[in-house]
């Protein structure tokens, strides 16, 4: 196979059923020849001790572009994405969650839209679900067609209207990130200065953590399906996972102002402090839930909310 157009890195381990689903998910779009030959996959396996292998061969015995590397050493999940983009030797790189589902015909969503635009950075839209529960959240965004940006200061233009909505998840997810691999080749050692739990994971704060130059698109379609209910990160308590969270997006936003002041809105900064306040609202909304379920009333008026 001819140098694809786009690598797809999955670092994955001893989530074998997840993982399963995942490249389900991409394998069912390379029933077209066009799409299979410019997409490959790279799965590196941190040493898993379930089936992982197993069901990884399942798939390539059948696609000669999917390739599996059982790591040699365990790593960290930042250490892994940068490993496994590494590998990679598309024209663009897309680190995707093994737990995570990518929507039909999502590869040619990509595709086209590389293809027309040749955008350093992409971005795709997302649909949450839940395999517990039938709510969903829908193109975070919020979008109705593609965009594309010549630099830095058009995106954050863009990101400065959308405060209301749920840009967060784009501070804190992997699996919508698009780059050229030639930037991630040439910077990568960046990685290194942002390698604390609290820091973003790598392609996005090469983006964000930098003054790096870069031209980007939105890709409208959800092209990612986010499973929702599969957030092992941070704490099972509510009020102590809600302080996490909070500190985690007030660590992304400080550096992102930090970095990129000559390409920020005037505003910008004001609206992070009112998104930073916004929050408080829900903690409020914890807090009441855990007190009406400790007096056992919280299913009661659930019911007559619905009615």
């Amino acid at each position: 196979m001819d140098k694809p157009l786009l690598s797809i890195c999955i670092p994955t381990f001893n989530r074998a059923p997840f993982l399963k689903e995942c490249l389900k998910s991409l394998a069912d779009q390379f029933s077209d020849p066009v799409i299979k030959n410019q997409v490959d996959i790279f799965i590196l396996d941190n040493q898993s001790a379930d089936n992982t292998a197993e069901i990884v061969k399942q798939f390539t015995a059948v696609y000669d572009n999917i390739k599996y590397i059982r790591d040699s050493e365990p790593r960290k999940i930042i250490p892994g994405i940068i490993k496994v983009a590494s590998l990679a030797d598309g024209e663009y790189i897309w680190v995707f969650s093994d737990d995570d589902l990518q929507s039909p015909d999502s590869l040619t969503t990509v595709i086209n839209f590389i293809e027309k635009n040749h955008s350093d950075l992409i971005l795709g839209n997302l649909l949450g679900f839940s395999d517990t529960s039938a709510t969903q959240y829908r193109s975070l965004l919020k979008v109705n067609e593609d965009i594309v940006m010549k630099d830095k200061k058009e995106f954050f233009s863009l990101l400065n209207t959308k405060f209301n909505t749920s840009i967060d998840y784009y501070t804190t997810l992997c699996s919508d990130w698009i780059i050229k691999k030639e930037i991630y080749d040439k910077n990568f050692y960046i990685f290194e200065k942002f390698n604390d739990k609290s820091d973003m994971f790598p392609l996005p704060s090469l983006f964000f953590y930098t003054n790096m130059e870069f031209s980007s698109g939105v890709i409208a379609k959800e092209i990612i399906l986010n499973r929702g209910d599969n957030e092992t990160w941070g704490s099972k308590n509510k009020i102590k996972h809600f302080f996490y969270r909070d500190r985690l997006w007030r660590n992304y936003y400080q550096k992102i102002i930090a970095n990129n002041q000559e390409f920020l809105p005037k505003n910008f900064s004001r609206n992070v402090k009112i998104k930073n306040l916004a929050r408080l609202e829900e903690l409020i909304k914890i807090i009441i839930i855990m007190i009406l379920k400790k007096i056992r009333i919280y299913d009661k008026i659930k019911k007559i909310i619905k009615k």
